[in-house]
């Protein structure tokens, strides 16, 4: 019989595409666990439990597609959120300027629930492409913090090596259960055997499908408005047609 966790967090991945996103997450959570792809929704779901002090806390972590095809469909994944790691690649300069707009998205969607996000740059290992500087990351930070008035705090990372991987998310980890004075504070990862997963996919399935249905209203409310753009057009442009 499996022990359920006490509390329950969820976290959003997000970023543009190919920066590592995914890697990361697969990093920290092993091979072992099978996420569901929900291709259509553009997410990627999976979990897993932490000890801290006794006491046991789920994590569910949902890795959101970064492709704009995808955007009327993310804005409900954010629902619950309570962080957001941002990631971008330190060789692509245009990774970290997007933050910007991704960080404002998690803000705007997850709404009161949302706590802390991360500035995560990936891919350090690639010592030799890096075009990115601290003082372009500081430079994102206080720009967002500027526009939001929400504090951002910012990592290292590689998804090949799994350097800072582990730390970053014991950190978040703690930070969201304990608080900020966690440093002395043990925290260990819990197994997830088979069964656990099994009843986890069955929650989150029911989870998805609310997700979903919540998705594709977004999604045609995101359509209705661009034909209410197109067809405001061309009622301008035949009106100028017209009176040619």
């Amino acid at each position: 019989m499996s022990i359920e966790p006490k509390r329950a967090y969820k976290i959003v991945l997000i970023g543009d595409p190919e920066v590592g996103k995914t890697s990361i997450r697969r990093k920290y959570m092993g091979k072992s666990f099978r996420a569901d792809y929900l291709k259509t929704l553009g997410a990627d779901f999976a979990a897993q439990k932490v000890n801290v002090e006794g006491e046991l806390v789920l994590l569910t972590i949902w890795d959101l597609a970064g492709q704009s095809i995808f955007h009327g469909m993310r804005s409900s994944f954010y629902h619950g959120c309570k962080c957001a790691l941002i990631v971008f690649d330190v060789t692509n300069p245009s990774s970290l300027e997007n933050c910007l707009k991704w960080g404002e998205e998690a803000v705007k969607f997850a709404k009161n629930s949302l706590q802390t996000i991360y500035l995560i740059g990936n891919k350090i290992d690639l010592t030799d492409d890096v075009a990115i500087t601290q003082e372009d990351v500081d430079k994102v930070v206080r720009q967002f913090e500027e526009r939001a008035k929400f504090p951002v705090k910012t990592y290292e990372t590689s998804a090949l090596t799994g350097e800072n991987i582990n730390e970053l998310f014991e950190y978040m980890s703690k930070s969201l259960i304990i608080g900020e004075d966690s440093d002395e504070v043990a925290l260990k990862t819990v197994h997830i055997n088979q069964e656990e997963e099994l009843e986890i996919k069955h929650d989150i399935r029911e989870m998805s499908e609310k997700e979903k249905i919540s998705g594709l209203i977004s999604l045609v409310k995101d359509l209705e408005n661009k034909l209410n753009e197109v067809t405001k057009t061309l009622k301008e442009v035949k009106n100028s047609l017209e009176n040619i």
